[in-house]
């Protein structure tokens, strides 16, 4: 995600949600640099959209999806690519790399993975991070309440609050993924192809399981 993207996801996404613009809402970002440029700020101004932002290293404990959904999230999205990898017959580059799964297909995974997550519990991790409760106090008992969180994720084993999809270097950079998913199949028929020289480099040694992708 970058500056443009960002600026495409506000005029494309955001607003879908409230197309005329005539109710206020409140966005919840971290820190990421694409996020908090000035062009951004004043797209979401122009959209009646307030912003609180969250401080470096606090997106464990502040950032309700963080606190309870992303990180099994991207557990079972990676665990739909190794069964695509593991299942499906696969098309080949000219190069003998395998061909990355299609963005409609990546979608759908998404699609019907997001379908499967509790309302509740998104609703509750809001609660948990004191974006969103009663002004009267009467839920104050859930702000960072993380164990009744967890409580709710009893089938989701892999899920750790105290290790939450909390990746201080996520965005340190802007990298084009055109080629991340491709695999190569044949390191001897590529050196082959390349007079006995590996050019591959260290793709060679690319790891098969989807990485986890960029806010």
């Amino acid at each position: 995600m970058n500056e443009k993207e960002m600026l495409w996801w506000i005029e494309t996404v955001w607003t879908s949600r409230n197309p005329f613009g005539n109710s206020r809402s409140l966005l919840v970002l971290d820190s990421f640099r694409g996020h908090i440029v000035s062009s951004v700020k004043n797209q979401l101004v122009e959209k009646n959209t307030n912003i609180a932002v969250i401080p470096g290293d606090c997106t464990s404990k502040l950032q309700p999806l963080d606190v309870a959904i992303n990180k099994s999230f991207k557990v079972k999205v990676k665990e739909r690519y190794n069964d695509w990898m593991s299942f499906t017959i696969h098309a080949l580059t000219p190069a003998r790399r395998i061909k990355r799964p299609s963005y409609s297909t990546v979608a759908t995974w998404v699609k019907e993975l997001w379908d499967d997550v509790d309302k509740d519990l998104i609703r509750r991790s809001f609660k948990c991070c004191g974006v969103l409760t009663n002004t009267d106090g009467s839920e104050d008992n859930d702000l960072f309440d993380y164990d009744k969180l967890l409580s709710m994720l009893e089938d989701d084993n892999e899920v750790d609050i105290n290790n939450s999809d909390d990746e201080k270097n996520e965005y340190t950079e802007e990298n084009d993924y055109e080629n991340e998913w491709e695999i190569e199949t044949d390191k001897g028929k590529s050196k082959e192809n390349n007079g006995g020289n590996d050019s591959s480099g260290e793709d060679g040694n690319q790891n098969q399981e989807l990485t986890s992708d960029k806010e």
